[in-house]
């Protein structure tokens, strides 16, 4: 009994062997275990500021254990390429108006690269000939009135610039050629296009002439109401001098059909003086159903990209991927919304190069990258992110972006909403005061020196919905001392329009103040449009197709919707741009001059303003200088080229 005991053991044993041996091979043929997460710690780790570091488990964005402001930031990064800065070549912008009683009246530009003492001489041609209009050389305007056009028969016109008593020598461009305007330059589009989104502007074939793009039909899918797409998007260029149709492009139905999708810039990004078009893009689908989503109308998946079209011919020339959409909850929420807030925008982060912004989130999370195009290719030059930052800086993004020089260092920065952002990508300041629908930039208060921001914010607050601030430091100036609902204030507007007042006024919902901070008496003007239509330096309100000063008489109407506003051709005073009756409509004005003034789209923030109206929520343009009525000792800008103060 002894001995098979013994035995028994010793098998035993043997099993044990066996089964060990067995799991230590088992265990080497897997593969090693994941790395633990990061433990936390008391003390941010060396790599904060490096790079998005990996998170601990406890941490759940916003809600961090450390913060960074810049961990994408790299020093030295170049911002552009250009040698000088890259800007458009505009023409004299001659235009012919049909006046009262036969006459004719006539407006044109005046560029910033004009001597200070240039004069124009105006001709008139008809079937005697071509005579001077003028008696003597006009210079304290850029305008003339022909009042004998009906009785000569006048069929064109031309202006010449006199530099130095020596006229020169006329071209093309200074030529009028034809009927003058009633009322409005007509541009008929397509005969399929029922309704337009959004209108650009650009010179898309470098004759120094506006040109118009023209998303259509207009779109009604928000992000926040996942409704099936009804149609998609087509991009229409047209000549702005003959009318012509250009070319269209299809975004197809994986872009679903409203404006946080298919965000919209034109500008002439590397210097050929033809302006290309930007737009988001994904693969193209014919129909609904052959879209990504297999036909329920409304795409939150697959590839997204930054597209670049040249200007004259319609042809895609660059593509990159978009801003990575992540998961929903990436963005703080579970259905997509958030993620699919998209807007681009233009920026001189070198002072001399045009940049791409491509802009992803509005309300939680936000990004931003900078591209420039060179020799057909784009080239990402830096990431702006929140993700590592406070909550100061959650959540901050407005419907569109503005860019200007808010410093003074001759390059551009950017206001993502309630956040600055240098020209180098790294964080300048934040309100902390959240979403708005509406902000300004400008010289607001001519009285002190700087830039002023003027922000109408959507988020409930218990003072200081409505403020402005330093554009350079993020100092709050004023706002308002009365609590405001969640949702409550939704339009703004800024600029002169009582004269009672030194300074720009501002408004939004109820509220009504002074460049300086004082409540004005109401009623509160309308929160539409503005314009500069007369003579004076006051701009005019334009609302329901109305044209009128402020308390004041009416001076105009226009019909249809308003898609831009903006100085297109003529003297310094404003177009306005509508769709009616399956047309574009370029109303100007023929109301008398009373100065003249370099055109407002050679200023960068008006130019740039100007541009982003295609994308977003509709902002009327203001200059990066205080245009009113002259303020006794206000603060005069910096003069640079392209950006010249006005007297």
């Amino acid at each position: 009994m002894h001995s098979r005991a013994r035995t028994a053991t010793l098998r035993l044993s043997g099993i044990i062997v066996l089964g060990t041996l067995t799991v230590l091979i088992a265990r080497a043929q897997q593969p090693p275990p994941p790395a633990p997460p990061p433990a936390s710690s008391t003390r941010p780790p060396e790599n904060n500021e490096q790079g998005l570091r990996p998170l601990t488990p406890e941490e759940i964005p916003p809600n961090l254990n450390f913060y960074a402001m810049d961990p994408l930031y790299k020093p030295g990064t170049p911002l552009g390429w250009a040698t000088e800065r890259i800007r458009e070549t505009l023409d004299r912008g001659l235009v012919a108006i049909a006046g009262e009683a036969g006459q004719v009246y006539l407006s044109w530009r005046l560029l910033d690269s004009d001597p200070a003492t240039v004069r124009f001489n105006v001709y008139g041609t008809s079937s005697a000939g071509e005579v001077k209009l003028n008696a003597t050389p006009i210079v304290a305007t850029t305008d003339f009135v022909d009042p004998g056009a009906a009785q000569n028969r006048a069929t064109a016109w031309r202006v010449s610039a006199v530099v130095n008593g020596r006229e020169l020598p006329a071209s093309p461009s200074e030529r009028w050629t034809g009927a003058p305007l009633n009322g409005y330059k007509a541009i008929a589009l397509r005969e399929d296009v029922g309704s337009v989104d959004r209108v650009a502007v650009g010179d898309l074939n470098a004759d120094g002439a506006y040109d118009f793009i023209v998303k259509h039909p207009a779109g009604s899918v928000d992000p926040g109401r996942q409704v099936p797409s009804k149609d998609s998007y087509k991009i229409d260029g047209y000549d702005g001098k003959t009318g012509a149709f250009l070319w269209r492009i299809d975004l197809g139905w994986n872009v679903n059909h409203g404006i946080w999708f298919s965000p919209m810039i034109v500008r002439d990004l590397d210097g050929d003086g033809r302006a290309e078009v930007c737009l988001r893009t994904a693969p193209y689908a014919a129909t609904r159903e052959q879209a990504l989503d297999g036909g329920k109308g409304f795409v939150l998946q697959g590839p997204e990209y930054l597209s670049v079209y040249a200007g004259d011919t319609g042809r895609e020339i660059a593509k990159v991927d978009w801003i990575e959409r992540g998961r929903p909850e990436d963005w703080a929420d579970h259905t997509g919304n958030r993620s699919s807030r998209h807007m681009l925008g233009i920026a001189y982060l070198d002072g001399k190069t045009p940049s791409v912004l491509v802009v992803r989130g509005t309300y939680g999370l936000m990004k931003v990258d900078a591209w420039t195009l060179r020799g057909g290719a784009l080239q990402r030059i830096w990431r702006w992110t929140n993700e590592r930052q406070p909550f100061k800086y959650q959540g901050q993004g407005q419907h569109s972006i503005k860019v200007g020089d808010i410093d003074g260092d001759g390059f551009d920065e950017i206001l993502n909403g309630s956040i600055a952002i240098d020209n180098d990508g790294r964080t300048m300041w934040g309100t902390g005061m959240g979403h708005g629908d509406r902000f300004y930039l400008s010289d607001i208060d001519p009285g002190r020196p700087g830039l002023e921001v003027w922000y109408t914010i959507e988020d409930p607050h218990p003072q200081n919905g409505v403020s402005l601030w330093d554009a350079r430091t993020g100092t709050l100036l004023f706002g308002t001392s009365e609590p405001n609902r969640d949702n409550q204030i939704a339009g703004g507007l800024a600029s002169d329009i009582d004269p009672a007042h030194p300074g720009m006024e501002v408004w939004g919902d109820k509220f009504f103040f002074t460049a300086q901070g004082q409540v004005m008496p109401g009623p509160v003007p309308p929160q539409n449009e503005l314009v500069w239509w007369d003579g004076d330096l006051l701009r005019e309100l334009h609302s329901r197709g109305a044209i009128s000063k402020w308390k004041g008489s009416a001076l105009g109407r226009t019909e249809g919707a308003v898609h831009q506003v903006a100085d297109l051709f003529g003297d310094w005073r404003e177009e306005i741009v509508t769709f009616a009756n399956g047309e574009l409509r370029v109303y100007s004005t023929r109301l008398r001059a009373t100065d003249r003034r370099i055109t407002l789209m050679q200023d960068p923030l008006y130019r740039n303003d100007v541009t982003h109206r295609s994308m977003g929520y509709p902002h009327v343009p203001l200059p990066g200088y205080y245009l009113g009525v002259p303020v006794p000792g206000a603060h005069r800008p910096t003069v640079r080229r392209g950006n010249r103060p006005q007297p």
